[in-house]
């Protein structure tokens, strides 16, 4: 993938081949205009966290994990909902992404963005609800808003693929992407954004 002027790390919590969640971070790539990148970086490499396996050496997708994390620019969450908070998947990267053992967290004031689709009509409230909790310990800078909860899923996303194919559902995720943009720039030195701007023609 070719550097763009705002890079998003995509962090899609469930496993499955034709995931959704998978799904989202491609299609948010997909819409995004083209200064904007959205990259997954893919969970099931990572362990569950153990300190004795810490002191033999952090794992090599961990280290990777933690310095794309601080390297990019903001983190987009795909997160199901799992009896009514997140998956392990999701719970174990962010174990080791938390962690200020020997470096500060790379979640410290990183803007983030959190979207989640279900099959009813929460839209994975209640899983972003205790996603936002966590991420108040770094503390992350959680976007308040729009939220982006996609009910209704099996109408939306294709079940052999996992694409997002709903239009409607695709541009709001258009706008999802364009405000946390906007929420990252609050927290930019003022000259880096003014020099983005420009370049995105906003200036």
């Amino acid at each position: 993938m070719e550097h763009k002027d705002f890079r998003i790390l995509g962090l899609a919590a469930s496993l499955r081949r034709a995931s959704f969640h998978r799904g989202i971070v491609r299609a948010a790539h997909e819409v995004a205009p083209e200064w904007m990148s959205c990259e997954n970086f893919d969970l099931a490499r990572i362990p569950y966290f153990s300190q004795d396996l810490e002191d033999e050496g952090t794992p090599e997708p961990v280290k990777e994990l933690r310095e794309k994390i601080r390297a990019y620019d903001a983190v987009l969450i795909a997160t199901p909902e799992y009896d009514y908070a997140i998956p392990g998947v999701l719970t174990a990267a962010l174990d080791w992404a938390l962690r200020s053992r020997h470096d500060p967290t790379p979640f410290r004031h990183k803007p983030v963005g959190i979207v989640g689709a279900s099959p009813g009509g929460g839209g994975t409230a209640r899983g972003q609800l205790v996603l936002r909790q966590i991420l108040l310990h770094p503390p992350a800078y959680v976007m308040p808003e729009p939220q982006m909860l996609i009910p209704f899923s099996r109408q939306k996303f294709d079940a052999e693929t996992g694409d997002l194919v709903d239009e409607e559902t695709r541009e709001r995720l258009r706008h999802f992407l364009s405000a946390l943009v906007e929420w990252t720039q609050r927290f930019e030195d003022p000259t880096k954004a003014s020099q983005r701007q420009a370049r995105e023609g906003r200036a």
